[in-house]
């Protein structure tokens, strides 16, 4: 499969979403984003505010820049919580299975 989209700048990608009609408070900040999230990864984000179907991909809901920016560091911070709690009991599990193991069928 060969790919046919351009590469295009950060200010382009900003444009491209105005254009699309989501609103900035700030597009310089918007650029400051773009360039440390990467547009792929932000744009999983979006899409329960556009109408996916269309190959313009309009925004359909009044959704501002930063409410997606809110929207992806909660993500963030849950998916840090959920993993700390998922460490903590994988760490638990393996202690278990450790010991009962050496305990039956010694240290090595």
């Amino acid at each position: 499969m060969k790919y046919v989209k351009l590469p295009i700048t950060f200010a382009e990608q900003t444009k491209k979403l105005k254009e699309r009609g989501l609103k900035f408070e700030s597009e310089v900040r918007a650029i400051h984003y773009l360039s440390n999230i990467s547009y792929y990864r932000l744009r999983a984000y979006t899409y329960p505010y556009q109408d996916n179907l269309d190959i313009e991909q309009p925004f359909i809901k009044n959704i501002t820049f930063e409410q997606i920016i809110e929207l992806y560091v909660f993500d963030s911070k849950l998916r840090l919580l959920i993993f700390d709690a998922i460490e903590k009991i994988e760490i638990s599990l393996r202690t278990q299975i450790i010991y009962h193991f050496a305990l039956k069928h010694g240290s090595h």
